[in-house]
């Protein structure tokens, strides 16, 4: 194996990787508790009694953790050439670097490069540190590489991705509407709080969310009237992009659940489960991110259907044979 293939197996999670298992599970946790450990200690640093005592250690941390996830992204990027390309044809004709570019312009190599490089523009350029610290609480998303759950997400977002734009659409424009309607009937009363459309819109938007902070507030009888209505319709208008993901949270689990129950009774072809098609229904459970109790019933409700359909088809010829 080669020294690019070995890096991608022990820096890809363990639950992807082919070789090296055992290492890829040692590394996913240290670098897990590497980017805690960092954004614990950037939060720190806004605590002035924390910042005046420990700032040295604090700094420190932070070059420390800049340099680990430094060598981790060049790593990450010079072995991603060998990984597998799952069918697609257009990856395997492609160069070396090609597909060093294509891994490159993945979001979580993005996400890899921006926790690293706001650090080394401060170093170069006079940089904002208030933006440096926004950049550096990022570095949370490379746990998201290791989380199932987070990554079935992403999936549900992306594949609801034209249904969430409309509905999104939907919003801004009926807030356009809410913050030009309580403007002019606002105005005169209030020319201080609706002082512009523009400055309607932060009315509208609280309201249309019902958290209503009250530092904008109708006082006329027709503006109190409006804002009942906008509260109402906000109630309905927020909803929709919920019970997009929502539903398609749900379908999606059901589609591993399906996936899953397709895996077991493959394996039940043959009557029963072997050792070596448990650890393999264990593995597909693992990359499904199945409750281990749920995927336990599954099997046993599976298992009980296919005793129960072999026990109905032994005894159709012995009832055949009774049979007038």
């Amino acid at each position: 194996m080669s020294l690019q293939t070995t890096c991608y197996n022990i820096l890809t999670a363990s639950s992807d990787a082919r070789e090296h298992k055992a290492i890829s599970k040692v590394f996913d946790w240290v670098l897990i508790l590497l980017v805690l450990i960092n954004v614990a200690a950037m939060m720190l640093e806004t605590v002035p009694q924390v910042a005046n005592v420990w700032s040295y250690e604090l700094h420190l941390i932070e070059i420390v953790s800049v340099i680990l996830f430094t060598i981790e992204y060049a790593l990450r990027v010079y072995s991603s050439a060998a990984a597998p390309v799952h069918g697609n044809t257009e990856l395997v004709h492609k160069s070396v670097w090609k597909r060093r570019w294509q891994y490159m312009k993945s979001p979580m190599a993005i996400i890899d490069l921006m926790a690293i490089l706001p650090f080394y523009l401060s170093v170069f350029i006079a940089f904002d540190l208030r933006i440096l610290r926004v950049f550096r609480v990022l570095r949370i998303l490379k746990i998201g590489r290791y989380s199932r759950s987070m990554q079935t997400l992403v999936t549900v977002i992306r594949n609801e991705s034209h249904s969430l734009l409309a509905a999104i659409s939907v919003l801004l424009l009926f807030t356009v509407i809410a913050a030009t309607c309580i403007y002019y009937i606002e105005h005169h009363a209030q020319p201080e709080v609706f002082s512009s459309i523009p400055a309607s819109l932060w009315w509208a938007l609280v309201t249309l969310t019902t958290v209503g902070y009250g530092d904008a507030v109708p006082v006329t009888a027709l503006g109190k009237i409006f804002g009942g209505f906008i509260t109402i319709m906000g109630i309905c208008f927020y909803a929709l992009p919920a019970g997009i993901l929502s539903s398609s949270y749900t379908s999606q689990m059901q589609l591993k659940r399906d996936r899953f129950k397709d895996t077991v009774r493959t394996a039940l072809d043959d009557g029963m489960l072997s050792a070596h098609d448990m650890h393999h229904i264990e593995r597909v459970r693992e990359l499904l991110d199945l409750d281990e109790e749920e995927a336990h019933l599954i099997m046993r409700l599976l298992q009980h259907h296919h005793n129960v359909a072999e026990n109905t088809g032994s005894d159709e010829p012995h009832s055949n044979h009774h049979a007038p």
